[in-house]
């Protein structure tokens, strides 16, 4: 699978990795996740080295993942510790390891690191304003799209009015007043306003980005795949991105909000997750209709309202590029 490397990719959600090896597919390749003893997170490959098997059958004991097929001990680093067959006191052969992944565990996700391991590894790309007082409740959601197209989607201002004509884009504003785009490496910040069309013409990306100063974005997006939505000071949506393979997305879709009584928190997660299903679906409907699959391989004609697409598309050929 093509993606950029020495990034942090979110992967899973914190509670889906436990004592119990799990199998998962991720970035395009078969992995296991599991937790020692002590309760910290491994990932390598779900491929036993000796016959092949697949190590998400089998268990954990202490600090050490164990083969179900011959009872092959690994420990969190991929390094064979025991065979079995052989003896305590017998010899290990050189190259019987596990392929490891370097883990993180922050903001109630599992990151796996992309690339080449660091001496010394950069942040996780998360939001600042969501790391204090906030209670979330997460909708998971599998695509069958490219990841690419998937954050394009919730990049794109000037479809509300169209696909969610029901929902969020009712009124008829069609109209893109914009949108003004700061974007680097590190993401995307997209100020917009959705108008109903009374033929005046959009504003200046000068007087936009005057307009701009002091504003919260309407949304921003960090590489490689996480997505907030400014919906108010009081709630906002964030989205992981994670590529499962060429052909399939998750998200982890949360809404993030301040109540704090868990009677009530509980009901408003599950109402507002309901609504926010409805609405993904509602793009999902187009999105899988997208060809091709992988949006880098398009030959698009895009307009100004697409600004924050053009955008990702050109830094993600970048981060590509930098692959070599």
């Amino acid at each position: 699978m093509r993606l950029p490397e020495n990034l942090w990719y979110p992967v899973l959600e914190s509670h889906e990795v436990s004592l119990k090896p799990k199998g998962f597919e991720r970035l395009g390749q078969r992995l296991v996740f599991w937790r020692a003893a002590d309760g910290k997170p491994y990932a390598h490959h779900d491929h036993c080295p000796h016959l092949g098997a697949a190590m998400s059958g089998g268990r954990v004991i202490g600090d050490r993942l164990v083969c179900p097929f011959h009872g092959f001990e690994f420990d969190g680093e991929g390094v064979c510790r025991h065979i079995p067959a052989n003896g305590k006191s017998g010899k290990i052969p050189k190259g019987m390891s596990l392929p490891n992944f370097v883990l993180r565990e922050e903001h109630g996700l599992i990151w796996l690191w992309w690339g080449k391991p660091w001496e010394v590894f950069p942040k996780t790309p998360f939001f600042p304003q969501l790391e204090t007082n906030w209670r979330y409740g997460t909708v998971k959601v599998e695509w069958p799209v490219h990841y690419t197209r998937a954050i394009e989607n919730q990049l794109d201002v000037a479809h509300l009015a169209f696909v969610h004509r029901t929902t969020i884009g009712a009124g008829g504003r069609s109209f893109v007043d914009g949108p003004y785009v700061v974007a680097d490496e590190e993401g995307i910040k997209v100020w917009v306003t959705n108008l109903v069309d009374e033929g005046r013409p959009s504003r200046s990306q000068t007087e936009l980005a005057a307009a701009a100063v002091g504003k919260e974005p309407s949304l921003i997006f960090l590489f490689p795949g996480v997505w907030l939505l400014n919906i108010s000071p009081r709630m906002k949506n964030f989205i992981a991105f994670v590529p499962v393979n060429d052909q399939t997305t998750l998200y982890y879709l949360r809404v993030y909000h301040h109540i704090q009584n868990p009677l009530l928190a509980k009901p408003y997660e599950w109402l507002i997750g309901l609504s926010n299903r409805f609405i993904l679906n509602q793009d999902r409907r187009v999105v899988v209709t997208q060809t091709p699959l992988d949006s880098a391989d398009a030959e698009d004609r895009l307009i100004g309202a697409d600004r924050a697409i053009s955008q990702f598309r050109q830094i993600h050929a970048r981060l590509l590029d930098r692959n070599s």
